[in-house]
């Protein structure tokens, strides 16, 4: 089977690491291939901050929340060792402060050390009244996907330097999957497809404040 994998972002790397690791031992023969026009460190995920929290609210989309614990939990298991550094993962804590109650976030028991804030805390953001404190992942863009590009080299995925116009030019050179991780681009290659643009933005009603870096191994620690 011949896989092609557009986008060399953090999510094409990772889908191609991910169809490696799920079927090179059962889907004989099994070629993984990655096509882009851009990669580290020119890819929109190098400059992203990498930091892992999912919206508060799955909306009960259980089947989501699933995932986003699958990749903290995947995420967390190399923090213990040296892959970690060459990963660019390290643990974060912060406050999310809210200026009036809400539910507790879809991943409460995923990340470590969730609490509610004390008085106390609060007394310290003047104009908010809740919040909670925990402790999460950042792992960072300009050193994981080299990371990721290794690991999938060492294991024979092939990297093609160039620009699909449309999923057409790879199906007829024998592709038999074809799996387009373009990001907001991807609506060039299926124009049939509605995309959305998505930017972060400052909720409403609450609103993130990260105080501690923490990177583990050199126990640096800064104020943002």
């Amino acid at each position: 089977m011949r896989v092609a994998v557009i986008g060399a972002g953090v999510i094409g790397l990772s889908t191609a690491q991910s169809i490696y690791e799920h079927y090179h031992s059962i889907v004989s023969p099994l070629t993984i291939e990655v096509y882009a026009d851009r990669f580290t460190p020119l890819t929109t995920s190098d400059g992203a901050a990498g930091f892992w929290q999912p919206h508060l609210d799955d909306k009960g989309k259980i089947q989501e929340t699933k995932w986003n614990k699958d990749t903290f939990d995947y995420l967390l298991s190399f923090l213990s060792s040296p892959e970690s550094i060459k990963m660019g993962i390290f643990l974060q804590s912060g406050y999310n402060l809210c200026t009036e109650p809400v539910p507790d976030p879809s991943f409460k028991n995923t990340v470590l050390g969730f609490r509610q804030l004390t008085e106390r805390e609060l007394q310290m953001f003047p104009g908010y009244n809740y919040g909670w404190f925990n402790t999460a992942l950042m792992v960072e863009g300009k050193t994981y996907l080299p990371w990721l590009m290794d690991w999938l080299q060492k294991r024979g995925v092939k990297f093609y330097h160039r620009k699909v116009e449309s999923f057409k030019e790879l199906a007829e050179t024998g592709a038999d999957v074809i799996i387009n991780c373009t990001g907001v681009r991807s609506g060039e290659l299926f124009i049939n497809l509605c995309t959305a643009t998505c930017r972060t933005r400052m909720a409403k009603v609450c609103l993130h404040i990260t105080f501690v870096t923490k990177k583990t191994k050199d126990n640096d620690q800064t104020k943002d």
